[in-house]
Formats: C-alpha cells, sequence, structure tokens
C-alpha cells in the first residue's frame, strides 16, 4: 500500500488526512505566495508575500549570503 496526498499509511493500515480549511484574504485576482499561520489546527492568520520578499531560516540566509561572496561575522 502506498500513501497519498489525502492518506497516510500507518501501522499498514492507510488512514485519511483531516482536512484544515482556511480563509485567505486576497482578492479573487491574485496570484502569488501566500504564508499561512496555523496554531493548534487553527488559522491565526494569512500573509500575501509580495514579489520582492522572500521567506528563509537564519542559517539558510547566512549560506545564500555565503554564496553571494559575503563575509558572515558572528559578533564577538
Amino acid at each position: 500500500m502506498q500513501a497519498n496526498q489525502q492518506s497516510i499509511l500507518h501501522r499498514g493500515k492507510l488512514i485519511p488526512l483531516p482536512l484544515l480549511n482556511v480563509d485567505l484574504h486576497v482578492s479573487p485576482e491574485f496570484t502569488g505566495r501566500v504564508v499561512v499561520h496555523i496554531k493548534e489546527g487553527r488559522q491565526i492568520c494569512d500573509y500575501p508575500l509580495r514579489e520582492a520578499e522572500h521567506i528563509n531560516t537564519l542559517s539558510g540566509f547566512l549560506a545564500l549570503a555565503r554564496q553571494a561572496g559575503w563575509m558572515v561575522i558572528p559578533p564577538e
């Protein structure tokens, strides 16, 4: 048996995944990326990202900066 996006294989049985309904506060013409903050299974807020906005972890950002030739030196 194989798991898919609607179910998960647990101890040899397919179990349906629970669905979380979210309401996005964007216009019908919107095309882009949206960050959704979910806490304890409930939507807290949503934020459409602008074209120039990106999300990354601190370690990912530092690795990207180093790849771009920046010297990343921690404070003493």
